[in-house]
């Protein structure tokens, strides 16, 4: 579900959610007030990505630039409108409070949501998952839905050093005979095949190969120890989060050969 989060008068982090079919409509008050708005964000029929569309005269800016049209809101997208700031997440990053989600259950593994876990709401038809459920498919499994989670995922971790690949069939991690090495039971037992989406740990000195489900669901990288995907993750998808500088921290850190699995 996306969200836009400000700073209300006491300091704390407010916030305004919203789905597609729901547009969110901005006023210039810092308490994104609806009155006579300024600004609506949806979702481009077109393109199917969020879009900023000024509906008034007043000066709206998305990180940094004037806008004078539509414009493409991206994670992180700082918007400022008169007195206002917002910033833009369609993919937020929640724990599950005390008691659950109610009756609600993760419509990949079909279990509920336990008190703590991570889940993601999806940004077009508001369904909950599990954060491994969401990240490790393409699409929203919603039938009718087909949000492009893997796509969007990739957009933003892009940005943090994390490369993505479809394996083609002369990969060296397919002639050499590599495994994943993240010990998935049953997954990471077959060697890497044509085909297949993986990432790499960031961390320069590792560079360790991984399916890209597997590396999801990583606390910490089992091939260097010092690279967290799960640090990332909340960092780049939990709204008023510390950043992850992983790849700062560990750049002068001496060489960890990378394992086969």
């Amino acid at each position: 579900m996306p969200i836009l989060t400000f700073v209300q008068p006491d300091g704390s982090l407010g916030e305004i959610s919203f789905l597609d079919g729901q547009p969110a409509y901005l006023g210039t008050e810092p308490n994104g007030g609806q009155a006579a708005p300024a600004a609506v964000i949806a979702r481009s029929q077109v393109y199917q990505v969020p879009v900023i569309v000024p509906m008034r005269g007043q000066g709206i800016a998305v990180d940094g630039r004037r806008v004078v049209g539509l414009r493409v809101l991206r994670q992180g997208s700082h918007i400022k409108l008169g007195r206002a700031d917002f910033t833009f997440w369609e993919m937020v990053l929640r724990q599950t409070p005390e008691g659950g989600l109610g009756r609600q259950r993760c419509p990949v593994c079909r279990m509920n949501f336990a008190e703590g876990e991570e889940y993601v709401v999806c940004p077009r038809c508001g369904l909950p998952h599990h954060k491994e459920c969401w990240f490790e498919h393409e699409f929203c499994t919603n039938p009718g839905c087909l949000y492009p989670i893997r796509a969007s995922m990739q957009r933003v971790l892009g940005h943090h050093g994390v490369t993505f690949e479809e394996l083609a069939a002369n990969s060296p991690l397919i002639t050499q005979g590599r495994k994943c090495p993240a010990g998935t039971p049953g997954v990471d037992a077959q060697p890497f095949m044509s085909g297949q989406k993986i990432t790499y740990c960031p961390n320069p000195t590792c560079n360790a190969a991984f399916h890209l489900e597997c590396w999801v669901g990583l606390e910490l990288c089992p091939v260097c120890q010092k690279y967290s995907p799960a640090k990332l993750f909340r960092a780049a998808f939990t709204p008023g989060a510390p950043p992850y500088f992983g790849e700062a921290v560990i750049a002068n850190a001496e060489p960890t050969p990378e394992g086969e699995g």
